[in-house]
């Protein structure tokens, strides 16, 4: 994980259950530690992701506090750890 993306993931969690009362459901574009915007879906935001910050300078979370399974990209990590 880059450190965009791990500094991102840490101000997300801290806030999720706030960003959760206007924006359940949705899919936020972090960039810099703060919400960039809100997307419909995970493609979505990363399609805006990749234009406004360039590839690796961002990341996107489901604004949820459910596991989104991402099929076989969700599973890739832990095996190759193993």
């Amino acid at each position: 994980m880059t450190d965009q993306a791990e500094a991102n993931y840490r101000w997300f969690k801290d806030r999720l259950a706030d960003l959760m009362v206007a924006h359940k459901g949705r899919h936020a574009l972090l960039h810099d530690q703060s919400v960039d915007d809100y997307f419909a879906t995970s493609l979505e935001a990363i399609k805006a992701g990749i234009v406004r910050h360039g590839e690796g300078n961002f990341s996107v979370e489901p604004v949820d506090d459910t596991v989104e399974d991402l099929g076989f990209f969700s599973h890739v990590s832990a095996a190759l750890r193993a």
